[in-house]
């Protein structure tokens, strides 16, 4: 038996399959396969794309979703960065609130709820009604409003808290180991009680159609100070009324006794009109009396009227500084001290106005004319800082 033959070139191959005849298909089969085909290449299509849709929408939920998560969170910080602000920003708050207590801040008044705690961030006006009592707390103090007040509380300054009692009755507590220096001052009609360390309490009534400032302390001491003059010195236990200085602008008075008495001390402020001798008894409380405290001087009507006109100047400007208008302020200051020159209180008021415009220069020549008025007088510290800060800064 001879071996098979296989083709040993391609060419033979290729022949051989030239030659042999190619079946025809069955066009049903044809058409059976070609469908078959179709169908799959359709399901493909459509899983593929079902796939993609499906892909798209997760990624879609989740960007959502996470934009809503950071949206969020940043929403939370912004808020929480606010009220870090608003807290940082408030210079004190109305706390321990009971009954009505009404707080008018940039024209816009609210009805305090009972305990609540509010921020002031401007020059705000709080009024307690017959029965309510709230108090207003800053780093340096604590200002408790009675029933029926009317307190105005400022922006605070670096270097001075200044309430301003309109009608009522306040207690003041100030922090004397507070690291902060600036003092606190509780201004009324007619008076101003300036403090750094103490409790004092300061009331503000309507008697015999005249309006009357009385002061008690309880601990410390405070001055008082009229028309940018010290008129008192008060330590514990005692007090001082305006009521007492009204009186000794009578004519039949030939002389005034002290504007002060022992808080609890039942005895009239003034001594008897009478010319004859003072009493055992009178001679007596002179001896108790304690040193450092002002006699107010009887005053006749040219003084008088000399007086009320350097109130109403000095009520002008510190109006204007109230409202923020710095410039007017220095301005009525200036007109006071023309007038006035020895006045203390509106040249301490007149070189922080111009510190507040910027007018460096201005401010500490100012300062430098009070300490050489007034070597010791009581914004002398502040006084010299500013100088010696305004001769550092031009030798630099």
């Amino acid at each position: 038996m001879s071996p098979r033959q296989f083709p040993s070139q391609p060419d033979d191959m290729l022949r051989r399959l030239g030659s042999q005849v190619v079946p025809v298909e069955d066009p049903e089969r044809a058409e059976q396969r070609r469908a078959q085909v179709v169908a799959a290449l359709s399901r493909s299509i459509r899983e593929n794309a079902d796939r993609k849709r499906r892909t798209l929408r997760a990624r879609i939920i989740w960007g959502v979703g996470i934009a809503a998560s950071l949206a969020i969170a940043i929403g939370f910080a912004a808020r929480a960065q606010q009220e870090t602000r608003e807290v940082a920003s408030a210079f004190s708050t109305v706390a321990e609130v009971t009954g009505a207590v009404v707080v008018t801040e940039n024209g816009e008044s609210r009805v305090l709820p009972r305990g609540s705690d509010f921020p002031l961030h401007a020059q705000s006006d709080i009024e307690t009604a017959p029965e309510a009592e709230a108090e207003v707390r800053s780093q340096k103090s604590v200002v408790r409003l009675a029933p029926a007040t009317k307190l105005t509380a400022p922006r605070f300054t670096t270097s001075e808290e200044r309430y301003r009692l309109v009608v009522g009755k306040v207690e003041v507590s100030v922090d004397k180991d507070s690291p902060l220096t600036r003092r606190v001052v509780v201004e009324t009609p007619n008076a101003e009680v300036v403090v750094h360390g103490t409790v004092f309490t300061v009331g503000v009534a309507t008697r015999d159609q005249q309006t009357i400032t009385d002061v008690s302390v309880t601990r410390g001491s405070v001055w008082v100070f009229q028309r940018g003059m010290q008129v008192a010195l008060l330590g514990p236990e005692q007090r001082w009324s305006s009521d007492s200085i009204a009186a000794s602008a009578v004519p039949a008075a030939a002389s005034a006794a002290p504007a002060l008495e022992p808080a609890l001390a039942p005895t009239p402020a003034l001594a008897p009109t009478s010319a004859a001798p003072p009493s055992d008894t009178a001679k007596a409380r002179s001896a108790a009396a304690p040193r450092g405290l002002l006699r107010v001087p009887a005053t006749d009507a040219k003084a008088a009227s000399t007086l009320a006109e350097q109130s109403r100047m000095f009520q002008d400007a510190i109006d204007a500084r109230n409202r923020g208008d710095d410039g007017r302020a220095v301005e009525l200051f200036g007109r006071l001290l023309a007038r006035y020159p020895s006045y203390e209180e509106a040249e301490v008021q007149l070189f922080r106005a111009q510190k507040r415009l910027g007018r460096t220069a201005a401010a500490a020549a100012e300062a430098r004319r009070y300490l050489a008025q007034h070597p010791q007088g009581f914004a002398h510290e502040e006084a010299r800082d500013l100088a010696l800060s305004s001769s550092a800064a031009q030798r630099r």
